[in-house]
């Protein structure tokens, strides 16, 4: 999980990403919401929410603004995008994937245009994939740009394995 603060509109906001390799179970859902809850994250990235279309409901808590979902057909990848009550953020528009990879929020945030995208890259390298979403952005000279998610990209092979795949390699 990446935590973040940064000012927007001379306001501190707090953003989070975390894959959270599946929320359909309601126990899990439910400690995880609680644990952003009690972050007091302003903005959160979830990836990997693993909920079809009709269960987006299952995002909402009493803490909860807004909740912007991308879902799949199966009960696999999905990406939200949740925002704290609170935080005057003014909904303009929403691309969504239908691979459930990738959405991309457009709106305000005190008074500042602003552009918000989750993503959640494939295991493998997809150079296409990640054409195709900033061919999706449009143009952003008026707009800040916030990208969250779990890319799926390592910058050093060395340091971004698993201890597991360094001793099997070696």
């Amino acid at each position: 999980m990446q935590d973040s603060n940064m000012k927007i509109g001379g306001e501190g906001i707090t953003f989070c990403s975390w894959n959270v390799k599946g929320i359909n179970e309601p126990i899990k859902r439910g400690k995880v919401l609680a644990h952003l809850k009690a972050l007091k994250t302003d903005v959160i990235f979830l990836q990997e929410t693993h909920l079809k279309k009709d269960a987006e409901h299952r995002l909402k808590a009493k803490w909860i603004d807004k909740a912007y979902h991308s879902s799949f057909t199966h009960k696999s990848r999905g990406v939200a995008i949740l925002i704290r009550k609170g935080i005057p953020f003014k909904h303009i528009s929403t691309i969504t994937d239908s691979d459930g990879r990738y959405i991309i929020i457009h709106g305000e945030l005190y008074a500042q245009k602003l552009t918000l995208i989750n993503v959640y890259g494939p295991n493998f390298d997809s150079p296409l994939f990640f054409k195709k979403i900033f061919n999706t952005i449009p143009e952003l000279a008026q707009h800040n740009l916030i990208i969250g998610g779990d890319l799926n990209c390592t910058l050093d092979p060395y340091l971004d394995r698993t201890m597991d795949i360094y001793y099997h390699i070696h």
